[in-house]
């Protein structure tokens, strides 16, 4: 089948104040009559499928109101093969279903028993854009919905599908500031904007009903509008490489009728004051105002209504994005999904759409496919699909029903039912909504089928900044915040004292800061921190546009905006000279993340990787001057700054507050004659912590290149899926994409790193770095060094740590996977993430005690596993059969403790079940907790099952050489108690170095263990790292001594039974 189609699918949004007549001009859009009388939109109004456009004839026209399904199989006109080198759409055949739709005066039958629509273009009317009803009596082919699809199918396998009469859907924007949050959740870069504004009255004309805008105290007039609606637009939309003027934002003013003089004077006026408002402005060349189109938007006869349509349909055919390629295999799902919302179903679950998806034989999707799909029509505003933990398993294909989910909330006093004022009162005054409450409001008709997804609207909201969990509130997870209802403004004598206090602001670009950036900081804010309580009146302290925190017990936070500033203070009860540089710059790294995840959200979603945009704002320091703030840029090197507007010379010291190191690095190079990593460290494979160091001292271009080097599949592919799915930037794309190498090497080593490091002109050195286990010094005892930390220590580590997380919990022992687990579930507040790193460390083998405990272990004899075993020899007895590997042995012993190591172990077994389980029993046994392991005594598979395949002498390595754990590797393993109870290892150490198979660093890692076994375990994990090179040396080691040379024969012969393959390979799942 052909691989595409031309779309033209379009979205026009109409944006400006309240009351100036946008809902008025949609009706006349889409051929209704404009209501008498004025009403508020309830934060917005969809248009679906009742107007669209003729892209062959460049016109607008009316489609009658009907059905979604029909709507979409309206676009369905003409139907051809597309090819990725079309220039102009040609017709290669005429299909059965050409043939059918693609005469004008028919109209097919495709619903039983409904009255179809029609398609009315200018031609028809004599130049007028009306609908006109047909009252031919005409013969069509009876088709039920069932059968439109199948017939849509089987053209779309045949590749003969194009669109020529295209729907565009209208939204209608309420005006009001407290929708501003939700509006941004729809716009796209995809769509054109009406930007529309009464046209009667001057632009800086105060006019006292309008609400005040965030940071725009005291301005009330079209003018501040019109540079938040421009401002929101270009916020939440990406500017298109290839032609930067679009997404384009078309001037409309109304109220034509009510100009008490000339109207074209009064044209002209408002053109001459919007050349001016934005003659700075960045945004000016994506506005369209000249000539200005001014409109009476209650009659559908104003010329200028038709010179507004020609101008839609221009714009739209002339966006970047008009006629792009999509899959072809969409088509038939898009119909699928249309006719589902037709029958008033919201939500589908992922797996409710794999089979609608599997219904389509043949041209069904893929699962990468299938995201892709997701990810397009998510775009295009078709259905909305988050690709997030917690929220990737369901899709809303009805974009109306979110829609409603946000007005059941978000929603202006007037539509707020009687019996829930008190609901509404809660929420203006400090923004607190119980979830019974909340609950409540969803039990209402109108919101029913929300009631029917609530955990995951809950999700949803949360996730979207909605709403948001407090940090530590009292009520639990019945307990939200919902920022942008709050209207309580701060008291003018909540003054900041400058002596106890460090400023940073957030300086956006533009004059006014679209709202929804400010509501989504402040729900992030309250969720890192504590939300303060007054001391006066005992409520949050949490206002229309401000915070405050509470740190610790010397340190509080408070947020502001004033103007263009997002203005963070961090505040010591006692003097600013004592607070702790650590807190400020962990601070300062936390909200900067927060604040960059916000404004890459509104691009990340939308799928146009020929977009680009830079990050909305700059960093300053807050300096008091005067009787206020005065700032200067964060990179400022000086030690002295003046400030231009007052002349006062300033020292810049607070910078380095804010930007303070968190540790201590010395110069670490290697010696002059150093030639990089030994053959034993080239030939082993690198620990994830290795990686997470690595990652840390390469650029993102260098890490780039070396992975496009390592990577053998599709590495430039590879580096973009990496790239754009890393959430964070910076250190996780680094970490990611050499942990990606990893896993997808059949044998990953440091010697690929160093190859590719050389070949980038790269210093290989750094390979010597992240090598080393430095030693610090600290001033603190050894004995007290060694304790586990306190509760309150773990609860103050994230205030010091800031955006090094990730490096952290590696270096500390969590994988990368992990890592990305937790991280997956804290995309937007770092301190949680830290929080939870550290509950990762501290606290998951507690968690996977208890659920050992649920699978079987009694609780009181998990204790006595924990308190009582020595856990050595059981380990060896269980690498011995296999079910854990040396990693994993690492992973264990790196617990500090004899009881945190059995915990760790115990999460290990229960983790992986049979056959650990059993071999775990034996392991007590034979160590000689034979009490303990009577009791634990349960029925598991034998070894050695009749039906395992062996391979013994010269064919051991047939048919294996694909496996990633390689054979010598599990036969050392399974003779791993054996070797460590028979062998001296000083000769073989020796023998080793002389070979060039160990280093002398080696060597003194041996040594340094204190009981021989332990120096020999020691070497068995430096051998298990290494190549089959250093086994073979390993082999003639023992041979040298006639001792043991039957134990090197043994060796070498072990078996090798595909279920011991399978047994290891389970280690490293």
């Amino acid at each position: 089948m052909s691989g595409a189609y031309r779309c033209f699918w379009n979205r026009i949004f109409l944006t400006g104040p309240f009351g100036v007549g946008k809902t008025s001009l949609a009706k006349i859009l889409v051929g209704d009559e404009a209501p008498e009388e004025r009403q508020s939109t309830d934060g917005i109004w969809i248009y679906l499928g009742r107007a669209g456009m003729d892209i062959q004839e460049r016109c607008w026209i009316f489609l009658k109101h009907g059905t979604i399904l029909n709507a979409t199989v309206q676009s369905l006109l003409r139907s051809k093969e597309v090819t990725a080198t079309d220039n102009i759409p040609h017709v290669k055949k005429k299909s059965k279903l050409q043939a059918f739709l693609d005469l004008r005066n028919r109209i097919q039958k495709a619903f039983k028993g409904r009255t179809p629509s029609h398609i009315v273009t200018q031609n028809d009317r004599g130049g007028k854009m009306e609908e006109t009803k047909i009252e031919e009596n005409l013969t069509g082919i009876d088709m039920s919905e069932e059968e439109i699809i199948k017939l849509v199918r089987s053209q779309c396998t045949l590749g003969q599908y194009e669109m020529v009469i295209v729907p565009i859907d209208l939204w209608d924007f309420g005006g009001q500031k407290i929708y501003h949050l939700t509006h941004q959740l729809f716009v796209t870069s995809r769509g054109t904007f009406l930007l529309i504004f009464n046209g009667s009255r001057d632009i800086h004309e105060d006019i006292p009903e309008y609400t005040e805008l965030p940071g725009c105290q005291g301005q009330r007039n079209t003018a501040v509008y019109l540079i938040h609606w421009v401002n929101s637009v270009l916020t939440y939309c990406k500017t298109f490489v290839e032609n930067k003027e679009y997404p384009k934002i078309l001037c409309v003013a109304t109220h034509k009728d009510l100009v008490k003089g000339d109207v074209e004077e009064q044209r002209t006026s408002l053109e001459n004051s919007i050349e001016e408002l934005f003659q700075n402005h960045g945004g000016k060349k994506h506005l369209q105002y000249k000539p200005l189109i001014f409109v009476n938007a209650r009659n559908k006869e104003d010329e200028e209504i038709a010179t507004l349509k020609k101008q839609l349909v221009d714009v739209a055919l002339d966006h970047p994005r008009c006629g792009e390629l999509m899959p072809t295999k969409f088509v038939p799902l898009e119909l699928q999904l249309a006719r589902k919302v037709e029958e008033n179903k919201k939500i589908l679950t992922m797996d409710e759409l794999n089979d609608i998806n599997k219904q389509n034989d043949k041209i069904a999707l893929t699962s990468a496919q299938l995201k892709s799909f997701l990810k397009v029509n998510h775009a295009l505003g078709k259905l909305i699909y988050f690709d997030e933990a917690g929220l990737r398993d369901n899709v809303i294909i009805d974009p109306v029903f979110l829609v409603d989910v946000l007005r059941s909330i978000v929603t202006d006093d007037q539509f707020w039912p009687e019996h829930l004022k008190e609901i509404l009162k809660s929420l203006k005054e400090s923004g607190k909504l119980l979830k019974r409450d909340l609950y409540e409001i969803w039990k209402q008709d109108c919101f029913r089928e929300i009631w029917a997804h609530n955990d995951y609207i809950v999700d949803m909201l949360v996730h979207l900044d909605i709403m948001c969990r407090p940090k530590d509130d009292e009520d639990g997870s019945d307990f939200f915040l919902v920022p942008c209802m709050i209207s309580n403004k701060r008291e003018e004598s909540q003054q900041i004292d400058h002596d106890r206090s460090i400023h940073l602001a957030y300086r956006f670009k533009e004059e006014v800061v679209p709202p929804a950036i400010l509501y989504r900081f402040i729900a992030t804010f309250i969720s890192i921190w504590k939300l303060r309580v007054s001391a006066k009146s005992s409520r949050l302290m949490i206002f229309t546009d401000s915070a405050d925190v509470r740190i610790d017990a010397d340190h509080d936070m408070r947020f502001d905006i004033q103007g263009n500033r997002f203005i963070v203070s961090l505040i010591h009860k006692d003097n600013k000279n004592t607070i702790i540089p650590t807190i400020a710059s962990t601070a300062q790294e936390c909200l900067t993340h927060a604040i960059t995840n916000i404004s890459n959200f509104y691009f990340s979603v939308s799928g146009d990787s020929a977009c680009n945009r830079d990050l909305p704002f700059t960093i300053q320091i807050g300096i008091p001057c005067g009787t206020d703030l005065c700032f200067f840029d964060h990179t400022l090197s000086a030690k002295e700054w003046i400030c231009p507007e007052h002349k006062t010379k300033h020292k810049t010291n607070d910078v380095s507050i804010w930007f303070a190191d968190k540790l201590h690095t010395k110069d670490d190079r290697c010696t002059e004659n150093c030639p990089g990593l030994d053959k034993v460290w080239l030939d082993r494979q690198p620990e994830d912590k290795h990686l997470g160091r690595l990652a840390a001292k390469l650029t993102n271009e260098d890490t780039r290149k070396i992975y496009i080097r390592l990577q053998e599949v599709d590495p430039a592919l590879q580096w973009n899926i990496i790239n754009e799915s890393s959430k964070r930037g910076g250190f996780d794309i680094k970490i990611n994409a050499l942990y990606d190498w990893k896993k997808s090497s059949v044998f990953a080593s440091f010697k690929q790193l160093q190859q590719s490091l050389n070949d980038e002109d790269i210093d290989i050195h750094k390979l010597c770095q992240i090598s080393r286990e430095v030693k610090k010094e600290f001033n603190q005892p050894r004995e007290k060094l060694q304790l586990r930390p306190s509760i309150s220590n773990t609860q103050k580590l994230p205030d010091h740590i800031g955006n090094q997380t990730f490096q952290l919990g590696i270096e500390l022992g969590l994988s990368v996977v992990e890592m990305q687990q937790i991280e997956s579930n804290h995309v937007t507040n770092l301190q949680e993430l830290e929080e939870q790193v550290e509950r990762g460390l501290d606290e998951g083998v507690e968690v996977e005690l208890e659920e050992a405990v649920g699978v079987g272990l009694e609780e009181e004899l998990a204790e006595r596993i924990i308190q009582d075993i020595q856990i050595s020899q059981v380990l060896d007895y269980m690498m011995s059969h296999l079910v854990i590997s040396s990693d994993d042995r690492r992973r264990i012993e790196h617990y500090a403790g004899q009881d945190e190591q059995n915990k760790a172990l115990l999460g290990v077994v229960n983790k992986r079940g049979e056959p650990t389980y059993s071999v775990f029993v034996d392991a007590l046994r034979t160590s000689g907790y034979t009490d303990l392991s009577n009791e634990l005594e349960c029925d598991s598979q034998e070894e050695g099952s009749s039906s395992a395949l062996v391979y013994t002498g010269d064919t051991d390595n047939k048919g294996l050489s694909n496996w990633t754990i390689p054979v010598f590797k599990i036969r050392l393993q399974k003779n791993y108690s054996n070797i460590i109870n028979s062998i001296l290892h000083g000769k073989i150490v020796d023998y080793l170095i002389s070979r060039d198979v160990l280093s002398t660093a080696d060597s003194e890692r041996i040594d340094a263990c204190p009981a021989k076994i332990e120096k020999i375990r020691k070497l068995m994990d430096i051998l298990l790292h290494g190549s089959e090179h250093v086994f073979i040396e390993f082999l003639n080691a023992l041979r040298k001594d006639s001792v043991y040379t039957e134990l090197a024969d043994e060796i070498e012969n072990t078996t090798v039974s595909s279920r011991d393959i399978s047994t290891m390979q389970s280690c490293f799942k």
